[in-house]
């Protein structure tokens, strides 16, 4: 299916490039509705999908994720009705909007007791359609987030290698688990070292096709002239050096999944034969006149921007709309500091058995620096110098000096510099610290109002440690 193009008169795709967008499939066979409604949605930042009939709607459905569907109730065919009892039954816990132009007491109650999430009337007010749409993600998120906490445990979530407790990592987890059921391509964003790969493994262990192979490429190591023969394979003689047939990364994955890492550093020439086959499931080996079938699932990565690269030329902007239509962002370390102590735990139990020691363990001064640093490299910065500092700290307590300089310099220093004497600037200093303390004394006392005054909740709260909300209570005397 190309998501980018209208497939024939029956029906049109419309998408926005954005991630974690509402996602409304509009079923009518009025083209200027679906037009309007369109509109609407799309400035509202909802990803839209269209069919102008109840079959072509099914197969969205069977490939697509979708948070709610907005359906007439009189079309050609098969009626709204009739698509609605056959949404239920494919998912119990898909929100359905039904729209009508001949409206009744009787039919509303009928819908609403058939499984519908709500009732409309022509001509459709766009406000009310998308507070309607809003409620119904707000409350599927909210499921899909008691779902998972549920599986992982009310404080923490290890989630297929990744470990997690932040409200933003839950609900990456939660889209995983829904996604891995469509046979769709994914797109897996975010900068390096977020666990991009670790993503697109759990997309595969939780799919269908979990006992099927899972095959890596890093399209950024594949050398220009070899580049179709790793993907796509070669037969003998094809060129020289070729004495043997070869089989391509895509014939390797058949049955499976291929993860193409780095997509964005893929040439041109090579993203026209990548989209081919993803659209056709069928490679050509260098040199060969036939074609092969192949049943591939494609998941790509990037710390890129695909969408702004194919503005400027530099990506194809239909394997971009390809590849966008199931899209996983993954949120940098800075974003996330709730869980580096869960990480930091996890890979140090992990340390612990690669070099049978005893489990390191974090002092307070090095955790305190952990949740003010910005982490450039993300979580794989965290796990490599959490691996130094278990072999330096021989499985004791890690301190500051077991950690790499460039990470110690943002320490306090043991002394503090001889005051100045007091200066325009340094008051006018000490009033905008006083006005951070304040804020910050604040933020704690609504903590612990929200956590009706239970300190270890609060902390969790606040993305602190226990003993650095301990400390911080002393310094601000809060009882």
């Amino acid at each position: 299916m190309s998501d980018d193009k209208s497939h024939g008169n029956d029906e049109k795709v419309l998408l926005e490039p954005s991630g974690d967008a509402p996602r409304v499939l509009i079923v009518e066979d009025d083209e200027v509705l679906i037009g309007i409604v369109e509109h609407h949605l799309r400035q509202h930042g909802c990803r839209v999908f269209a069919a102008m009939n109840a079959e072509r709607a099914l197969e969205i459905l069977s490939n697509t994720p979708i948070d709610v569907t907005v359906s007439d109730v009189c079309m050609p065919g098969m009626s709204g009705i009739e698509l609605l009892d056959e949404v239920r039954k494919r998912d119990p816990d898909a929100d359905l909007i039904l729209v009508t132009a001949h409206s009744s007491v009787k039919d509303a109650v009928g819908a609403i007791q058939a499984g519908a999430a709500d009732y409309l009337e022509k001509p459709v007010d766009c406000r009310r359609l998308y507070h309607s749409i809003q409620m119904m993600v707000e409350r599927r998120r909210l499921r899909q987030r008691v779902r998972i906490l549920e599986l992982g445990g009310r404080d923490s979530t290890f989630f297929d290698g990744m470990a997690a407790r932040s409200r933003r990592m839950l609900e990456v987890f939660s889209f995983i688990e829904r996604l891995a059921a469509y046979p769709t391509t994914v797109l897996v964003t975010g900068e390096s070292g977020t666990g991009k790969e670790l993503a697109a493994r759990a997309v595969h262990n939780r799919s269908p096709l979990a006992d099927r192979p899972f095959v890596v490429c890093n399209c950024s190591v594949l050398a220009p002239t070899l580049i179709e023969s790793e993907l796509f394979g070669h037969v003998k003689g094809a060129f020289t050096g070729a004495d043997r047939d070869h089989k391509g990364l895509f014939e390797a994955a058949n049955g499976g999944t291929i993860f193409l890492d780095e997509i964005g550093e893929l040439p041109l020439d090579a993203q026209v034969k990548l989209l081919r086959v993803l659209e056709n499931r069928e490679i050509r080996r260098v040199g060969s006149p036939a074609s092969v079938p192949v049943d591939i699932r494609g998941v790509a990565a990037t710390n890129r921007n695909l969408g702004e690269m194919s503005r400027c030329g530099g990506f194809r902007e239909d394997l971009y709309y390809r590849l966008n239509v199931g899209v996983i962002e993954l949120p940098p370390l800075r974003e996330r500091s709730e869980d580096i102590e869960l990480l930091a735990e996890h890979f140090l139990r992990g340390f612990a058995r690669k070099f049978a020691i005893e489990r390191p363990t974090l002092s307070p001064d090095v955790l305190e620096l952990f949740r003010g640093y910005r982490w450039p490299g993300n979580v794989r910065e965290l796990s490599n110098v959490l691996e130094r500092a278990s072999i330096m700290s021989h499985g004791g307590a890690i301190r500051l000096e077991h950690l790499p300089a460039e990470l110690r310099s943002g320490a306090p220093a043991e002394k503090p510099p001889q005051a100045s004497p007091p200066t325009e600037e340094t008051e006018d200093e000490a009033k905008v610290d006083l006005s951070l303390r304040s804020a910050e004394r604040e933020q704690i006392r609504r903590a612990l109002d929200s956590a009706g005054g239970k300190r270890v909740a609060a902390a969790r709260l606040l993305g602190l440690s226990r003993r650095t909300l301990y400390r911080k209570l002393d310094k601000y005397g809060i009882r």
